[in-house]
């Protein structure tokens, strides 16, 4: 089932890429570096999208684990941790995202 969808996918993106890349000129400018910037774009955006989305519900985990901790120190242990590392896991998110864009911004990528 994953092969075909795959494979569906890979034929589907091969049929289109000529059509995104000579039918909207002012778009791309037919450059091939331009292509590949715009879908690197689009698949970062996807990726921070993602990411907000796992923090959201990180911190929606964390706080379900705070109102169900009923004062058990453990259950608040356990709640605080997943806090913790919500918060981490935004810091690694938002400094990788950063060093990304100054990487591609220095090296005008």
């Amino acid at each position: 089932m994953n092969k075909k969808i795959i494979i569906s996918s890979l034929y589907v993106f091969s049929v289109m890429m000529p059509n995104i890349i000579l039918a909207a000129p002012g778009i791309f400018a037919g450059n091939l570096t331009d292509v590949a910037n715009s879908i690197i774009t689009l698949f970062l955006n996807i990726l921070w999208i993602i990411a907000s989305a796992f923090v959201i519900v990180m911190f929606v985990i964390a706080g379900f684990k705070f109102l169900t901790a009923q004062g058990n120190p453990q259950q608040v242990a356990e709640a605080r941790l997943a806090v913790i590392w919500g918060l981490v896991g935004a810091a690694v998110i938002v400094l990788a995202w950063s060093i990304v864009t100054i990487v591609s911004r220095q090296f005008t990528v």
